[in-house]
C-alpha cells in the first residue's frame, strides 16, 4: 500500500481526533445555553470523503446536544460499506 497524500492524511487525522474525543460522549453534560449548544453541534457535525488506491473512504460525524447530554455517532465506511475506525487508523499509520 502506498502512502496517502498530506491532504488525505490531515482528513484522516481530523476524523480520528473527532472520534476519539466524542466516542464516549453520552457521559458528558453540555455547558451553556441553547444557542451555544446549537453552535457547538453545528461545528462538530461534518463529513469527509476521499479515494485512495481505488477505495472510497468516508467518515460522517453526527453529534447532538440536549440540555442534559451529548450524543455522538461516528460512521466509517469503505466503498459504501460499514467499516470500523481500524481502516482509518491503518491509513494514518497508527496500526
Amino acid at each position: 500500500m502506498r502512502a496517502i497524500s498530506k491532504g488525505q492524511r490531515a482528513k484522516v487525522v481530523k476524523a480520528l481526533e473527532q472520534h476519539n474525543r466524542f466516542s464516549n460522549s453520552w457521559f458528558w453534560t453540555p455547558r451553556g445555553n441553547r444557542k451555544q449548544r446549537d453552535r457547538w453541534t453545528d461545528q462538530n457535525n461534518w463529513s469527509v470523503a476521499f479515494r485512495h488506491e481505488g477505495v472510497r473512504y468516508e467518515y460522517h460525524s453526527d453529534m447532538h446536544c440536549s440540555a442534559a447530554n451529548v450524543y455522538y455517532k461516528g460512521r466509517f465506511t469503505t466503498n459504501g460499506k460499514k467499516a470500523t475506525v481500524r481502516a482509518f487508523k491503518k491509513l494514518a499509520g497508527e496500526l
